[in-house]
């Protein structure tokens, strides 16, 4: 995944690289949980199962353990260039993995009081698309490092398109929620809902910042 000293994967890296692989998984699967529920919750479902939210605890705690377990291992590492930068990475990757536990428990608040039609429903599907997108690209972005280092650069841009793309709909979003006659509780839930999701694309690029980084140190 990334280089050690002009090496390829050494026996310190190999053993960071699947963690951190791992918990890239983690994210991508906790990311899945909730674009599946929004899509469930807009075609008419009025609840997300208890199974699903224990589902995304446990990734969240999963994810909890493979940062301990991999910031561990980069205190011991004794010729690990890139040590900060890896660092970084986790610490982003884990807030998008604590963000998709959150995001997910505020709607489970909301599905059962609302469900939105007309253009705001297509605006939120458009939403969680995005998000997925996002996510994906993020894990690639990472993937490529070791393969093509220009290919993680083109998905290091892909992902800041989409961080802007995702922008521009929360604020569509948010302009189309404030004038609906729903509870006021509602409102905010919702809202803090939708906040979290860009929280979630903010650490997502910011992830990408470091990617950009890490592919310009192992070039030079």
């Amino acid at each position: 995944m990334v280089l050690d000293n002009d090496r390829f994967m050494s026996s310190e890296l190999g053993n960071i690289t699947q963690m951190l692989d791992e918990h890239f998984r983690v994210a991508v699967s906790a990311n899945k949980i909730v674009v599946n529920a929004i899509t469930d919750w807009l075609d008419g479902k009025d609840s997300i199962d208890k199974e699903q939210l224990d589902k995304i605890t446990a990734l969240e705690e999963k994810g909890d353990v493979l940062k301990r377990t991999i910031l561990n291992e980069l205190a011991k590492a004794s010729t690990l260039m890139q040590r900060e930068d890896l660092l970084k990475l986790v610490h982003y990757n884990d807030k998008s993995i604590d963000g998709a536990e959150i995001a997910c428990y505020h709607l489970a608040a909301v599905v059962s009081e609302w469900t939105p039609d007309g253009d705001l429903k297509e605006i939120i599907a458009q939403l969680g698309k995005l998000m997925s997108s996002q996510v994906t690209e993020q894990r690639e972005a990472v993937r490529f490092l070791s393969i093509n280092m220009e290919e993680s650069m083109k998905r290091v841009d892909q992902i800041c398109r989409l961080e802007k793309e995702i922008d521009i709909v929360q604020r569509k979003i948010q302009t189309l929620l404030y004038p609906l006659e729903i509870p006021l509780a509602v409102m905010l839930r919702f809202r803090d809902f939708v906040n979290m999701l860009e929280d979630m694309a903010n650490f997502s690029e910011d992830a990408a910042l470091v990617i950009r980084t890490l592919s310009l140190t192992l070039n030079s």
